[in-house]
C-alpha cells in the first residue's frame, strides 16, 4: 500500500513540477528577451533620422556659496558728510582730500579740521585765493583747490609731520602762532572738529 501511495503521489507531482520548471524557464527567457530589447531601443532611436533631441539627467551638485564682503574705506564718505554739513565748497573734493592725506600719511581729517578752524570749511576766504587753511597767515593764493589741498598736505608732512609734530597742540606754535599766546584754541578749535569728523 505504501508503494502505491508513492507511485500515486509521484504520478501527480512530477507532471506539476515540469510545468512549472518549464513555466519558470519560459519567464526566464521572456526577461532576457525583453532585457534584449530595452538596451537595443536606445541605439536603434538614435540611429534613427527622427527630429527630436535626447537629453540625459544631470548628477544633482551641491556647491558650496562663498559670501565676499566688499569693504571700503568709509573715511572718504566721513569726510564728504562734514563737508555737505557744512555746505562747503570743499564737497567735490572731498576724495582727493583723502587721497592725499593717505598719499602723505596725515590723519585724514587733519586738513578738513584746520579749513573749519581757519575758513568755516572754505566759506570766509579771500576772494579767488582758494586758501581756506589761513596757510602762511592767509598771505598765499593758490591757483586751485587742488593745488592748495596738495600743497597743504605738502606742507604739513615736509614741515610738521616729519619733525615729530603730529598732534594739533603740537602743530600749533609753528603753523598758527598767536593762538599759543592765546591759550591754544586753535589747536582745541582742530582737535574739536578732528572729534566730530570721526
Amino acid at each position: 500500500m505504501k508503494k502505491i501511495l508513492l507511485i500515486g503521489l509521484f504520478i501527480i507531482f512530477s507532471p506539476l513540477t515540469l510545468a512549472i520548471a518549464l513555466f519558470s524557464l519560459w519567464e526566464i527567457t521572456q526577461i532576457k528577451y525583453l532585457k534584449k530589447t530595452i538596451t537595443e531601443e536606445p541605439k536603434e532611436i538614435l540611429d534613427a533620422q527622427t527630429p527630436f533631441e535626447v537629453y540625459t539627467s544631470m548628477p544633482e551638485t551641491f556647491s558650496s556659496v562663498k559670501q565676499i564682503i566688499n569693504t571700503s574705506d568709509a573715511r572718504p564718505i566721513l569726510i564728504k558728510k562734514y563737508l555737505e554739513k557744512y555746505n562747503s565748497p570743499l564737497i567735490p573734493y572731498s576724495n582727493l582730500i583723502f587721497q592725499v592725506s593717505e598719499k602723505y600719511g596725515l590723519d585724514y581729517g587733519l586738513i578738513v579740521a584746520i579749513a573749519q578752524c581757519e575758513s568755516n570749511v572754505c566759506k570766509k576766504i579771500p576772494p579767488g585765493s582758494y586758501n581756506c587753511w589761513g596757510f602762511e597767515n592767509g598771505g598765499t593764493r593758490f591757483l586751485s583747490f587742488e593745488q592748495a589741498i596738495e600743497q597743504v598736505a605738502k606742507t604739513l608732512k615736509e614741515e610738521y609731520y616729519d619733525k615729530g609734530l603730529i598732534t594739533p597742540q603740537q602743530i600749533m606754535p609753528k603753523y598758527a602762532p598767536p593762538s599759543v599766546e592765546k591759550g591754544g584754541p586753535w589747536a582745541r578749535c582742530v582737535e574739536q572738529f578732528l572729534e566730530e569728523l570721526r
